[in-house]
């Protein structure tokens, strides 16, 4: 579950795993939870997008894992 209002500026490494955090005025820099989403969908799993007040948590990020 991704917050659809929440921005992190950030971007991950997709061969490393290492998360690289900065300001969004950087073009290098996107948004940390839209890389989290493509992150996801890569793997085969399953992006919900909802609005703050339905988040269970004030992170921007949610999960349920399956085991």
């Amino acid at each position: 579950m991704i917050d659809a209002y929440r921005q992190i500026a950030g971007q991950i490494d997709y061969e490393s795993g290492d998360i690289k955090l900065d300001e969004l005025v950087n073009p290098d820099i996107d948004d940390l939870l839209d890389d989290l989403g493509e992150l996801v969908l890569k793997t085969k799993g399953e992006v919900i997008i909802l609005p703050s007040e339905r988040m269970p948590t004030n992170t921007g990020a949610a999960a349920i894992f399956r085991y």
